[in-house]
């Protein structure tokens, strides 16, 4: 069975440490982070767990950071076949338009953003020339989304967005509300034909695996992927809690690689 993990986090060895605990401390996860965000230690454990690929990028907590980050996800992706770039950018970022023809001549189509880290609501006004642009050349949004302690990337700002934007297809991380899986704010959001959601950070966070069956299957069924939320789950784990859910066969198939597959439509994977 092929699999993609599309939420993949890297940094450069110097920073991935305190990089990684910043974020587990933030969350206040459950247990301390299972890796620490290197590229080495990514690519062993997708050799391990026998992933075929990785989306991988980071997030930009400030403006001056875009371009770096951007060319630091390009490079690793050039060294390692088995990664799939995304980029990042940020609401205070104003060079976009040549940032983002930059990223498509470069073979990179997607946004990965962060309201939490980057200080920005998600659908935050300042964004909505960025997502126009990129709707405008078929990239993708893929965004953190929820936060119960906090109101910057819940369901209702994803539907604004993906509603004023309906040719922009959106990723929703965490079956689209880290940490509230409430199913009726959920499912508007589930129904718009342009919004998909990936399954990271949400087994692992809740017994309750009922909800969370509830969610997903509250979105198109070819809107889901598999996504392991590396370093702060092990992309290997995270797989195999997954293939223990006993979600049907076709489902799984489709989730684990088909739909980001055909999603991911840039080039063959």
């Amino acid at each position: 069975m092929r699999v993609i993990d599309a939420h993949t986090h890297i940094f450069p060895d110097k920073i991935a440490k305190k990089a990684t605990v910043a974020t587990a401390d933030y969350f206040e996860l459950p247990e301390p982070p299972n890796h620490y965000g290197t590229v080495q230690e990514l690519l062993d454990v997708l050799w391990e767990a026998g992933i075929d690929y990785a989306m991988v990028f980071s997030a930009a907590t400030s403006a001056h950071q875009v371009e770096h980050i951007n060319r630091y996800i390009y490079t690793e992706t050039q060294s390692h076949p088995q990664f799939i770039p995304c980029g990042t950018l940020h609401a205070e970022y104003e060079n976009y338009a040549e940032e983002l023809k930059w990223l498509r001549d470069h073979g990179i189509y997607g946004i990965k953003i962060h309201p939490e880290f980057q200080h920005f609501v998600l659908n935050d006004k300042r964004l909505f020339p960025m997502f126009e642009e990129m709707a405008a050349h078929d990239m993708f949004l893929i965004s953190h989304m929820g936060d119960p302690r906090v109101n910057v990337s819940g369901p209702e700002r994803m539907i604004e967005v993906a509603a004023t934007f309906p040719t922009l297809r959106c990723i929703g991380a965490h079956l689209g509300n880290w940490g509230d899986w409430d199913l009726q704010k959920i499912a508007p959001l589930a129904k718009l034909p342009n919004v998909y959601a990936d399954i990271s950070s949400t087994f692992s966070y809740t017994d309750d695996h009922e909800t969370l069956m509830a969610i997903l299957h509250a979105y198109d069924p070819t809107h889901l992927f598999f996504g392991s939320d590396y370093p702060i789950w092990c992309p290997k784990k995270e797989l195999h809690k997954v293939l223990q859910l006993g979600i049907e066969e076709n489902l799984l198939e489709d989730i684990l690689f088909n739909n980001f597959a055909r999603f991911y439509h840039y080039k063959t994977l």
